[in-house]
């Protein structure tokens, strides 16, 4: 079962019942609020070595468009 080493999370998320789920199912977990989860400083900083504890992190954060972007690498038939 994965156990974040740490959350980074937008503030906003707890007006979602799955923010609040998640935060309450990691209330031990230590947490970083963040302004962007498309921009985290710390994150982007760190080496390209560092990925595989990165991803030891949950990042939690709102999608803010609903834009589509076709993926031109696949097709539908």
């Amino acid at each position: 079962m994965f156990k974040p080493k740490a959350i980074y999370y937008e503030k906003e998320i707890i007006n979602y019942p799955l923010g609040k789920e998640l935060m309450e199912k990691y209330k031990e977990v230590p947490k970083v609020e963040i302004e962007n989860h498309n921009n985290i400083e710390e994150m982007r900083k760190k080496s390209n070595k560092e990925f595989a504890n990165m991803k030891k992190n949950l990042i939690i954060g709102i999608r803010k468009t609903h834009k589509f972007v076709e993926n031109h690498k696949t097709q539908i038939t």
